[in-house]
């Protein structure tokens, strides 16, 4: 299968119409994976014509199990949520377990890597902190050594190629979220990366919480 078929597929399982011969096919599909609000019916479909199309899917319904009960309260006041927003779970302790292994794998990532200002920088990560404030202080040096690292080793392992990468951004736009756009395509990096580095973060979103890195310590926000 081609990345046009590919994209027609797609458009056919919601009954919509695309460009095909759009220069880049991925744009068409920004908020795809919101069609399938709020328990993802028919999600499946989706995968079938992906090699190892069940790990996928398994692996993003965990995103509508998250969510629908916040969708549900958003309709009932006529709302329609444009992203995926589950309902917060304030447990600190469970957040901070996340925290430490989502360091953890940061760590184990940045010798993989190799870049030796990433393993510095996460080697000096001592403690983490949660914030009550929706006020996010992500813009600094540390985050943009972490973010950077993290995006030159995923665009350097990408299979441009490959059919899936047509829902690029239907995956970013799961909620504006590399992190978490690269966990729900784990499946495409397993057999480079033999762990899965999102995993926690994953979980702290599920919470209904954020997480960013500011000097020598993880912040885990809302």
């Amino acid at each position: 299968m081609t990345k046009k078929e590919y994209a027609k597929h797609l458009a056919e399982i919601i009954n919509d119409d695309i460009d095909i011969d759009s220069d880049d096919l991925r744009c068409q599909f920004y908020g795809y994976f919101q069609s399938f609000m709020p328990n993802g019916n028919g999600l499946e479909k989706v995968f079938e014509p992906i090699i190892n199309g069940d790990l996928y899917f398994e692996r993003l319904i965990k995103i509508y199990n998250a969510t629908e009960e916040r969708f549900n309260e958003l309709s009932k006041e006529g709302k329609s949520p444009g992203y995926f927003c589950p309902n917060p779970n304030e447990n600190k302790e469970l957040l901070i377990l996340n925290g430490e292994k989502y360091i953890e794998n940061l760590k184990l990532f940045s010798e993989i890597v190799t870049d030796q200002e990433f393993v510095d920088t996460m080697a000096g990560i001592k403690t983490i902190e949660i914030t009550e404030s929706d006020k996010r202080t992500n813009e600094n040096d540390t985050n943009t050594i972490v973010y950077e690292s993290i995006s030159d080793w995923f665009i350097d392992n990408t299979d441009f190629d490959s059919i899936i990468e047509v829902l690029d951004e239907a995956y970013y736009s799961i909620n504006c979220d590399y992190n978490l756009s690269h966990y729900f395509q784990y499946p495409s990096y397993q057999n480079k990366l033999k762990f899965d580095l999102f995993a926690p973060y994953f979980e702290i979103w599920k919470m209904g919480y954020y997480c960013w890195f500011d000097k020598g310590k993880l912040i885990i926000g809302k």
